[in-house]
């Protein structure tokens, strides 16, 4: 495994110029230290920006939010030597809505999103639509992005063609598809037990195509998306199965090459945060002279359908914490933010660099230890304990969540005010110094203020939240933020089966203030106008505010663009070789230890092994023994175990 690894690391600096080897678990950074070192950066004033965004982290699984043994020094540190904001929502309670507001700025039904996108279907964001990527090209950002995607899986839809210059990663949710655990520490074992588990998992997806998972999503109306004015009710059992969306792809991406290709499928959960990591410092250290727009969605910590636990971590971080494999996923993520911040710290890039951390979601409570936590963030007035991810109850919206900028931001500072995933275009415009959109309902608020100043104040005087709550196919209006107060026209229990049965309506909405009740415990009225005079003013605010927002909200329509070659129903999703049934690795066939080009055989990668080692690299080995031996499958073997270019 530890010559897969350094192997990938050699492809990827084959790309970007430059070697970094991967760090050891033991030699984890210090985010805070300072080498003085002089910055090779343009000064045009222009700050890079690096997103940190957790995939299902709720805001009770951060040290910095309070959890006794999660092990996160990285962002603890970061965290305290820069603004907390306690206050910061989602733009979605699930995955690709929470998504797309973040990297447009606008509310995900403008543009007829479901909240969760399928592996396999034809739609994705639309592409009139503004990304952050995009918006910062315009001024020169070098941008990368390095996760999970999750806005449309067919190439038109993938980063390099929304403003990104290169991405790494999974194009969904890491539980849309099956992956396999490489064994510790010697690499692909068949005799290996959670090897040989993950592996059944994603071979009988041929035949079991649609998981529990999945089915949650389409009964309970996420995977709708809004065409011709009217709902588009996913169907689960679609007339022509893609057996793409039953294996997870690991995806490379060069826009400046026009390259897109699949690297693994099913993908190693094992040694997937290396490559992560791997990916990032090269990013950073190929474009330190220029301003740089770093996108981190993690793939951690969502739950997965194919590993035991339904969680995973390298092999430097299996067992490494006492919360468990959950825990383990988490450090595992913190640990790349440490060598990214060493990096930045060597190049003196720390001073010119803005860091904001946060969730797309609450956490998804019925994985049990394996989901997460909500914190404080119970809602227990619900009368139920599922309220986190999928709810518009706190814990299914608001997230943990800082901001750091050395020698800009104060050190062990605070901010209750109200932000939001929303205000992440705004924000990065503003101080990009570039222009929002033209004749764009810009729902995000810029919160430079609140970053930058001491008493900063919100722009969000009222900020909406969409849910789906069984009333009708689509989203709508379900809660409102305004001040101290939060209110709910409707709630719902999390993503579990059977949902719509709990979910409750009130009118006029239940109120409560969440500034004195973050758990919303005890609603200031239920299902009547609140009787003390202030409350009573507030809520008359807050119903002339909905009145206008459901008069003036215009909801959009999602377009599938037009079939590329190929493209079709039952062909839409990412498949390294439909043959194979997507899937290519190596073990698959025949080849039962994988110590070639972190595992994977493509013509390309191959090349890229030449010309940095300057050497040839036997391909590829049968077994352990052969491997020593140069002992070699014959060339038209190699050419058939060679992944397809997609």
């Amino acid at each position: 495994m530890k010559l897969s690894i350094l192997l990938f690391s050699i492809w990827i600096s084959a790309i970007f110029g430059k070697t970094i080897k991967p760090n050891e678990k033991g030699q984890q950074q210090n985010a805070e230290s300072s080498h003085g070192k002089q910055s090779k950066r343009k000064k045009d004033g222009r700050p890079n920006f690096i997103v940190l965004f957790m995939d299902d982290l709720g805001y009770g699984d951060m040290g910095f939010t309070g959890h006794p043994t999660t092990k996160t020094p990285n962002l603890d540190r970061l965290a305290y030597h820069g603004k907390i904001l306690t206050t910061w929502y989602s733009g979605c309670s699930v995955c690709s809505g929470s998504r797309a507001a973040l990297m447009t700025g606008r509310q995900f039904p403008r543009f007829g999103l479901p909240g969760v996108l399928g592996a396999a279907g034809n739609t994705g964001l639309p592409l009139n639509e503004t990304t952050i990527a995009e918006q910062l090209k315009k001024v020169g950002y070098s941008t990368g992005i390095v996760g999970k995607w999750h806005l449309g899986q067919r190439q038109v839809y993938l980063p390099a063609n929304r403003g990104f210059d290169f991405y790494l990663g999974i194009p969904y949710s890491d539980d849309m598809g099956a992956g396999v655990q490489s064994a510790c520490p010697a690499g692909l074992d068949p005799g290996n037990e959670r090897y040989q588990q993950s592996k059944a998992f994603a071979q009988d997806f041929p035949d079991n195509p649609f998981a529990p998972n999945e089915l949650m999503y389409q009964q309970g109306g996420f995977l709708n998306s809004r065409i011709n004015n009217k709902a588009s009710i996913h169907d689960a059992k679609p007339a022509h199965p893609d057996p793409a969306a039953n294996v997870l792809p690991l995806v490379y991406q060069n826009r400046k090459k026009n390259e897109t290709k699949v690297v693994e499928q099913p993908l190693d959960f094992t040694t997937l945060a290396e490559k992560y990591n791997d990916f990032v410092l090269n990013f950073v250290e190929e474009h330190q002279e220029d301003p740089f727009f770093l996108y981190l969605p993690f793939s951690h910590v969502h739950t997965t359908r194919s590993t035991p636990e339904e969680q995973y971590a390298g092999c430097k971080f299996q067992g490494s914490t006492a919360r468990g494999t959950f825990g383990d996923a988490l450090e595992e993520s913190d640990w790349i933010v440490g060598n990214l911040m060493q990096k930045l710290e060597d190049l003196g890039l720390d001073e010119d660099t803005l860091i904001l951390f946060t969730s797309d979601n609450g956490p998804w409570l019925i994985k049990d230890l394996s989901g997460g936590s909500a914190g404080l963030f119970t809602g227990r007035f619900a009368g139920y304990w599922n309220t986190g991810k999928a709810t518009t109850w706190e814990g299914g919206i608001r997230m943990p969540a800082f901001a750091y900028w050395k020698g800009k931001i104060p050190p062990f500072s605070r901010s209750s005010e109200i932000v939001s995933s929303l205000d992440v275009f705004p924000t990065l415009s503003s101080l990009a110094g570039v222009s929002l959109p033209p004749n764009r309902t810009m729902d995000g608020r810029d919160m430079s203020d609140i970053l930058l100043q001491e008493h900063g104040k919100s722009q969000h005087d009222f900020l909406f939240i969409y849910g789906n709550c069984g009333k009708g196919p689509y989203w709508e209006v379900s809660g409102v933020r305004h001040g101290d107060y939060k209110a709910h026209w409707c709630t719902m229990p999390g993503l579990q089966d059977n949902r719509t049965a709990m979910i409750h309506r009130y009118d006029p909405p239940l109120l409560f203030n969440v500034a004195k009740d973050p758990s919303e415990a005890s609603p200031i009225s239920y299902n009547k106008m609140p009787e003390d005079p202030h409350d009573a003013a507030v809520m008359n605010r807050i119903l002339k505010a909905y009145a206008m927002e459901k008069a003036t909200f215009e909801f959009g329509n999602l377009v599938p663009y037009p079939d590329g070659p190929g493209e079709g129903p039952g062909t839409y999703g990412v498949c390294c070789d439909r043959k194979r049934d997507c899937y290519c690795r190596g073990d698959s066939m025949g080849v039962k230890h994988n110590v070639g080009i972190f595992g994977l055989g493509t013509a390309e990668h191959h090349d890229k092994y030449h010309e940095a080692m300057g050497e040839e690299e036997p391909w590829p080995p049968v077994t352990s023994t052969q491997a020593m031996l140069h002992e070699w499958k014959t060339e038209n073997q190699k050419q058939q175990l060679r992944s397809k270019v997609y």
